[in-house]
């Protein structure tokens, strides 16, 4: 018997040429998935780009929009326009750009939009107004002084530096160089520098009607009444307006009636639909509110329901109250007074013969615990 082979041995033990094959197959197969994961990589880089991308574009087409919309109000306010104005404070409104702050509508720009254009608006000026009871009479004296000698001091470059911010439209710093010059020298320049004051303060005053700081705008107003004569100045119109403002917002809660009164002479009296932008809207039909809760918390829900009805009738936006409750409550106090007017008695024709004729209601609105 023939021994085994020893080269047939080994060939049966070498793996055979299936298993070689199935190697080849894995590594063409993770090969063409590299290349996938590769490709599928490259595609998601290229749409998260693109994604990026759009999204920057739609932001600066946005960011132009409403730099058109600026603008375009800007001329509206110049022009007169004012009702295509309010529809475009009422759009920008509702994204906030800086350039409502800049061109927050002042009072005196409203009243002469507000005229007919066929009078020169330029030549325009305010009605007369009463004269504050608190304006200052005469020049203040300094209070404070700094340095024992006025000649430790350049007094020509701190004027020149004030005209320098007079130029620069830098107006509080002008003011804050001119209070300094007063209070080291009164007597230096007095002419010069009292008419720069003025010139600083109701600048600076106009600056802050403008922003929507009106207690701040008419403090300034106050202090540049002690340098000259604002009463013919448009500045003297803010001012008014601006105080029937604050003081309707103060009452808003605590004088509701009194409230609404003030913030519908300066929207309907005066024409200033859009003082403020249209806070003034925002702020009367919230008074309105105000007003209907402190009426119905006294039980007279007719006058109430006229009051609900009042705020839910202005567009206010943004606006300062919930309209979902404010129509509950307007349809809570309209069925509570057709129930009571329902179960009153009805008059007797001997009683109507006895009793004199009632005075027609008077539409005007009186602060609530008061009488009409």
């Amino acid at each position: 018997m023939r021994p085994p082979d020893d080269t047939q041995a080994s060939r049966s033990m070498k793996p055979g040429r299936g298993i070689g094959r199935l190697g080849c197959l894995v590594w063409v197969m993770v090969g063409l998935l590299l290349v996938g994961m590769m490709t599928a990589g490259a595609a998601f880089a290229g749409w998260n780009s693109g994604i990026s991308l759009a999204r920057y574009n739609a932001t600066v087409t946005a960011a132009a929009e409403l730099a058109r919309q600026c603008d375009h109000l800007r001329t509206d306010l110049a022009a007169g326009n004012a009702r295509l104005a309010q529809r475009r404070i009422e759009f920008l409104q509702a994204q906030s750009p800086a350039c409502l702050i800049e061109i927050a509508p002042t009072a005196t720009a409203l009243y002469l939009i507000s005229l007919p254009s066929a009078t020169p608006a330029p030549t325009l000026t305010p009605p007369p107004l009463p004269s504050p009871s608190a304006a200052v009479t005469a020049r203040p004296e300094p209070t404070a002084t700094v340095g024992g000698n006025a000649y430790d001091y350049d007094m020509d470059a701190l004027l020149a530096e004030a005209e320098a911010d007079m130029d620069l439209r830098n107006y509080q710093a002008a003011v804050d160089t001119l209070d300094a010059i007063i209070a080291i020298d009164e007597n230096f320049q007095q002419a010069r520098v009292g008419d720069l004051y003025f010139s600083a303060l109701t600048a600076q005053a106009t600056v802050l009607f403008r922003s929507g700081r009106l207690a701040e705008g008419i403090v300034m107003t106050a202090r540049a009444e002690a340098y000259g004569d604002v009463q013919g100045l448009p500045l003297n119109y803010e001012r008014f307006i601006a105080g029937l403002y604050l003081s309707a917002q103060r009452l808003k809660v605590t004088n509701p009636a009194e409230s609404v009164r003030l913030f519908s002479q300066i929207v309907y009296e005066h024409g200033l639909r859009i003082y403020l932008n249209g806070l003034v809207i925002a702020e009367l039909q919230e008074a309105h509110r105000h007003y209907g809760d402190a009426l119905s918390r006294q039980g007279d829900y007719c006058k109430a329901r006229t009051q609900y009805a009042a705020a839910l009738d202005l567009s206010a936006f943004p606006s300062r109250i919930d309209r979902a409750g404010v129509m509950t409550q307007r349809d809570q106090a309209a069925q509570i007074c057709d129930g009571a007017q329902a179960a009153s008695p009805a008059p007797t024709a001997n009683a109507d013969a006895a009793e004199p004729a009632a005075a027609p209601i008077r539409p005007t609105i009186v602060p609530v615990g008061q009488a009409g």
